[in-house]
């Protein structure tokens, strides 16, 4: 052994003279000399340099980091001993916390916390849990156990972790011997088993030469080396650069210096606007001459930051290399893979069975068809089966019934032929994906899904595409076959343990979260880093972000499983301790600028004001910063289109508009924007289409004279416009939604088939109206027919089991809705008004023609379905329609042309029966009430509706002459290609299924000061 020659440099210094020392030793014995440095960063920097190049073509591990040194050592000596991953480590504490034995910590689920707490206890010596002393309790009993069981399970299968890995290699050394020649630079206070690695080098090399980082500050550079035993101390680079010592005490006390040009900082709006002002730094840099390969971009938590680099850097063309990894899990590639196993656990839901049929990385299934069907057959999990029959019966029977209108039947056996196909899809995806099911071995459960995934095929790769997302998704996939291959290891550590799928898949996500993509760098672009990486390197323009308190310093001291005085009993790193090396990587971050350093901070994130870091603090007082930056960003092509737009509504010529944007098209969008949605609705871009010849003279044949229409079609123009372009003229569908339970439309159709039923057996048996005598029996009837309607619901929910005991009664709700609903017929009957006719339907496949009515100097043909048609003494009839919900139009909504399907129909029944129509009303049929109201009624009919005056008119007519006039404005509002958004300043109605493309905004309304009215004229 040779005396340890110690060296004291400030972080980055000395690195050449030492490279150049390794090298010359090197040179005499290539195999026997070896260089560790902090981090694989700096490797590669120093890997990367011509003169190492030239000097080692071959020895490509010479140079290395601490870890990978033990690796290699393990590796060369080790006799049966397997090697394993973090990954490895995390597996094998899941399948032992599965035991049973460790009842507190399996309840936690915390694999990674246990991890991490028996990294510390290995990597730092910690006697657990005797160093806890008197704070041991049942917890600490558990752990404790748990640890030794892994540490007893490593050694009877001969593994070897990444934390006993350092203690197997200093073993070795110590055993074999190391490398003659051995060089360590910068390593920042050592942790106690890495300095017993050291040790064993020291101990055996021959030359042992280690660079320590110093400073002028004590507190900060703690770590004299002593510990080493030197025979030789060199002190060097301090005296050469005063600008860089004082760096060195940027946290101790001293007099103000100058920062000559040297540190700017800059406060930021917020995160984005951080990032935004980084990047037109540096392209006024590029901009001087500054090679992209000289500027660093480096921040404390680089994942965070990485998504506002992604999305800011390629607005201002900034070529730029992020390596970082990235979560496998984020990949859609993969999480398609993981979900697969997934899917049995959660009962085959719905939107995972159609995921799985619409994903490009599986087979193509037609999972836009399942999608659709799957929604009307009201499925949300297993059993699919019996859903897809109940809406098959339900077509089944309405295809054979005689009524059913010949012009419907194709329609039908087309939808049967779909749910067919539904079911031999879902059925064979089913089975394929629940051979994965069942308690399997591992090395079963592998089998099985590897097996899966090579029937389909799966998973699929585009062979065209983006070339950089090509490369990224085969990436992916390797990484995900990595880890089956690890899982793969671990089955044969646990050769005849059955595990249930539950267990496989947690095992399976666990190693995907924990598994990171990393991207390959381009060291000629910008870096964009961690702030822990850069120590040493030499950077001419370096930026550091995101300082601020939380994120830089991070004081995070206590262990997992651990109060703050267990940690403390334990020895390891405290509150001191961790502020002194986030203030070493801070001066050492500071130190690796050669020219110029750019610190910045956010104010403020999502409206939350942020305190900057006290390391700015430092800065300010211990130097006099520049600031940087200001509030234009001339090279963003997103603030140049701003900018000119801004130029341009103001009348003026801009003087760069974004790359392949015309001004021509930029004035245009802004038109678009700026004029033409602003106010009134008057422009194409509102649905105002009457401007296009081609257009209107569609429009012209479709809804011209004689056009066969609705009033509900009218009435849904005059409350949306464009809903009706949407439905009406485009003849778009939104998708239904898969609700477990009644919807408000099914609620109503129940009521309406189960009156229906009841009303058309009742009178062709020519029963009386009902009254006291006959109530009993009708009651009976109306709950048979009522039964036999729910039936036809494969609902399961509380919320359907409470509708059906709120609609047909029981002894612990009450009387029910029907019930309700009769006692109220009687009433109406002893008011002398006799229902006569239900669903009286004209113009809908099945029944007669449609009624046409004159209009203006035109006519229409009205098709409907009247609901009810009651009749008085002296061919008198009023019309009726059910409602079940809480709301129905009154009378004003007749005078404001938004309700127009009484009047219409009753217009249309006089013409059909030559009868005089006397009244509209809503029978309201639901929780709460039950009543007929009239919307308008003649007068003189007050012992109808309970001897109420409310809507009583001199003259009906004039009601259905209102109607009839906004029926005709509607109309040309149609047939003019007016389709703008409703015109109210209201919300939208939450039935509507085109929320999600409608440009409808109230505010825009408001701020024009007007209302716009239901044919987009102001």
């Amino acid at each position: 052994m040779s005396p340890a020659v110690l060296y004291r440099n400030l972080p980055g210094e000395g690195l050449d003279a030492f490279i150049a020392e390794f090298r010359r030793s090197a040179a005499r014995d290539p195999f026997g000399t070896v260089l560790i440095l902090p981090t694989s960063r700096i490797v590669r920097e120093v890997y990367r340099r011509p003169a190492m190049a030239e000097a080692l073509p071959v020895l490509t591990e010479s140079i290395t980091t601490l870890p990978r040194f033990a690796r290699r050592v393990v590796l060369d000596h080790a006799g049966g001993e397997t090697l394993i991953s973090a990954s490895d480590t995390r597996l094998i504490l899941a399948r032992l916390l599965a035991s049973g034995r460790y009842p507190l910590l399996a309840a936690t689920g915390a694999v990674e916390e246990l991890a991490t707490l028996f990294e510390v206890f290995i990597m730092r010596k910690v006697d657990y849990p005797a160093a806890l002393g008197d704070l041991a309790g049942g917890k600490t009993a558990e752990i404790a156990a748990l640890f030794e069981a892994y540490l007893r399970f490593l050694d009877d299968h001969d593994l070897v972790d990444e934390s006993t890995l350092i203690a197997r290699a200093s073993d070795l050394i110590a055993e074999t011997g190391g490398p003659p020649a051995v060089y360590v630079y910068g390593l920042f206070e050592p942790m106690p088993l890495e300095r017993d690695l050291l040790l064993a080098l020291r101990e055996t090399a021959e030359e042992f030469h280690y660079s320590l980082p110093s400073g002028a500050d004590p507190a900060v550079f703690a770590d004299d080396g002593e510990w080493l035993r030197p025979g030789l101390r060199i002190d060097g680079g301090s005296e050469h650069d005063p600008r860089r010592l004082s760096l060195t005490a940027l946290f101790a006390r001293h007099e103000p210096l100058e920062a000559l040009g040297y540190i700017y900082v800059a406060e930021r709006r917020d995160r984005p606007d951080e990032v935004r002002a980084i990047a037109q730094e540096i392209r006024n840099l590029l901009a001087d001459g500054v090679r992209p390969d000289e500027i660093a971009v480096a921040f404390p938590d680089f994942a965070s930051a990485l998504p506002s680099v992604e999305e800011v850097f390629p607005d201002f063309g900034i070529p730029y290399s992020a390596p970082g990894g990235r979560p496998l899990t984020a990949s859609p590639l993969i999480r398609t893979l993981l979900d697969l196993v997934s899917v049995p656990l959660r009962g085959y839901r719905r939107q995972e069975i159609v995921a799985l049929a619409t994903s490009p990385y599986l087979p193509d299934l037609d999972g836009c068809m399942l999608d659709l069907i799957s929604r009307e057959a009201r499925i949300r999990s297993g059993p699919w089966d019996d859903r897809l029959d109940a809406l098959r019966r339900a077509l089944d029977d309405e295809l054979a019934a005689p009524d059913t209108p010949e012009p419907l039947r194709p329609g039908l056996e087309a939808k049967i032929a779909a749910i067919d196909a539904a079911r031999e899809i879902v059925r064979e995806l089913i089975a394929e994906v629940a051979t994965l099911e069942g308690r399997k071995t591992l090395s079963e459960h592998l089998t099985a899904y590897r097996s899966l995934l090579e029937r389909w095929g799966a998973p699929i790769m585009p062979v065209e595409g983006d070339p950089g997302l090509l490369e990224g998704e085969a990436r992916d996939r390797e990484e995900f076959w990595k880890i089956l291959t690890a899982l793969d290891r671990l089955a044969r550590l646990f050769p005849d343990e059955e595990i249930p799928l539950a267990e496989f898949s947690s095992l399976l996500r666990h190693l995907a979260a924990g598994t990171r993509v990393y991207r390959r760098p381009n060291l000629g672009l910008v870096q964009v880093v961690g702030v822990r990486e850069i120590a040493h390197l030499e950077i001419p323009y370096l930026f550091i972000g995101d300082l601020v308190e939380g994120v830089m310093p991070r004081l995070t001291t206590r262990l997992p499983f651990s109060t703050d005085a267990e940690t403390r009993r334990l020895g390891t790193r405290t509150g001191e301790d961790i502020l002194r090396e986030e203030r070493y990587q801070f001066i050492a971050a500071l130190l690796s600028a050669r020219r110029r350093v750019y610190l910045s901070w956010p104010a403020a994130e999502d409206a939350a004001p942020l305190v900057r870091s006290v390391f700015i603090d430092a800065v300010l007082e211990g130097f006099h910063p520049e600031i940087w930056g200001d509030g234009e960003f001339p090279d963003s092509r997103l603030a140049t289109a701003r900018r000119a737009g801004a130029t341009l509504a103001r009348g003026d010529v801009p003087s760069r508009v974004p790359p392949g944007l015309s001004a021509r098209e930029t004035i245009r969008r802004l038109n678009i924007e700026n004029y033409h949605r602003y106010g009134g609705y008057d422009s194409p871009y509102d649905g105002v289409l009457e401007e296009d010849p081609a257009i209107l003279a569609v429009l012209s044949e479709r809804f011209g004279d004689g056009v066969v229409i609705s009033p509900t079609a009218l009435e849904t123009y005059a409350d949306c416009p464009f809903r009706f372009y949407m439905e009406r003229v485009l003849g778009f569908e939104p998708l239904p939604e898969a609700d477990p339970d009644l919807t408000a439309q099914e609620r109503g159709s129940l009521i309406h088939r189960i009156v229906y039923r009841f009303y058309s057996d009742w009178t062709s048996e020519g029963n009386p109206p009902i009254d006291e005598t006959c109530y009993p029996e009708a009651l009976r009837r109306i709950l048979e027919i009522a039964s036999d309607e729910v039936d036809g619901f494969l609902l399961d929910t509380p919320a359907w089991a409470a509708e059906k005991e709120h609609l047909l009664g029981s002894p612990s709700a009450g009387r029910g809705l029907l019930e309700r609903f009769l006692q109220h017929e009687m009433e109406i009957a002893a008011s002398g008004l006799l229902p006569r006719a239900f669903e009286v339907s004209f113009g809908l496949p099945g029944a007669p023609g449609p009624v046409e009515i004159p209009i203006g100097d035109g006519t229409i043909r009205l098709r409907g379905r009247v609901d009810r048609v009651d009749v008085l003494p002296g061919g008198r009839f009023i019309i009726t329609d059910y409602k079940t919900g809480s709301y129905h139009p009154r009378l004003s909504d007749i005078a404001a042309g938004k309700a127009l399907q009484l009047p219409l129909y009753l217009l249309a029944v006089e013409k059909l029966t030559g009868m005089e129509g006397v009244a509209g009303t809503y029978y309201v049929i639901r929780r709460g009430e039950v009543r007929n109201r009239p919307v308008f009624r003649a007068a003189g009919l007050e012992d109808c509706f309970s001897g109420s005056r409310r809507n009583s008119l001199d003259e009906v007519r004039e009601v259905v002459e209102t109607a009839l006039s906004w029926t005709e404005r509607h109309l040309a509002g149609i047939r003019a290609g007016r389709f703008p958004p409703r015109s109210d300043t209201g919300s939208c109605p939450g039935y509507c299924g085109f929320r999600t493309v409608c440009r409808f905004n109230p505010l825009r309304l408001l701020v024009a000061g007007k209302e716009v009215t239901p044919d987009g004229a102001d």
